[in-house]
């Protein structure tokens, strides 16, 4: 039987800079909001690494297990009061033990490199498509800023090489993203939210339950 989790993550639009890009740019505005979107839920075969959690969740992650990504709680768009964004579910298909592994992978099936790989030639996005976030509230400039930020996934993504590639299930990164308060939380789970910053193992059925509020149905590796 499959594993099941419920991850967050933060989004473009979580801070003032993010939203400006995002209509600037054109850009969905529940991508992840970093230079190396973790996880990169914009590729055709979204990938999940080490660089947010480090050795917390991705070598846990096994074939079959299946993830759903929720934003990181807030108010987002025309919506008054604070909830997340349900944006992806992904099923685990490769479970690699590095970088360079992964980007092999897309190689040799002809996809190109997610974001969040950290290999030679695939450059982090531009600080303007990012959410800048800021480093326990300091002021950076923007070319000191993305030194910072790449730097420190590089040094993750060699402490911790662990490199997931999925399926997609369902992913919805616009504005049509389902929004999931507490109650959708407690009819699912029987308490208004789950451990996602070191994401916990969900039942199968409650995954299940969870998500067909929302009309998705889970994979038939947790059925």
């Amino acid at each position: 039987m499959a594993n099941c989790y419920l991850n967050t993550y933060r989004p473009l639009v979580n801070t003032k800079y993010g939203r400006a890009a995002s209509l600037k740019l054109a850009i969905d505005p529940f991508v992840d909001g970093s230079i190396r979107r973790e996880p990169d839920l914009e590729h055709e075969w979204p990938s999940i690494s080490c660089l947010c959690r480090a050795g917390k969740f991705a070598p846990r992650l096994a074939v079959g297990d299946a993830v759903a990504y929720l934003t990181k709680k807030g108010k987002y768009g025309d919506v008054p009061f604070r909830h997340w964004r349900l944006t992806a579910v992904l099923q685990v298909i490769e479970v690699l033990e590095s970088h360079e592994q992964a980007a092999a992978w897309y190689r040799n099936h002809g996809y190109s490199l997610p974001n969040n790989c950290m290999v030679l030639g695939n450059p982090p996005n531009p600080i303007e498509r990012s959410n800048r976030q800021h480093r326990d509230g300091q002021r950076l400039d923007d070319r000191t800023l993305i030194r910072w930020w790449d730097w420190g996934y590089g040094r993750r993504a060699r402490a911790n090489g662990t490199f997931v590639i999925c399926r997609r299930l369902f992913c919805e990164l616009s504005w049509n993203a389902p929004v999931v308060d507490h109650e959708h939380m407690v009819r699912a789970f029987g308490r208004p939210r789950v451990q996602t910053r070191n994401p916990e193992r969900i039942p199968s059925n409650q995954f299940r339950a969870f998500l067909e509020q929302f009309g998705i149905g889970a994979p038939p590796s947790v059925l």
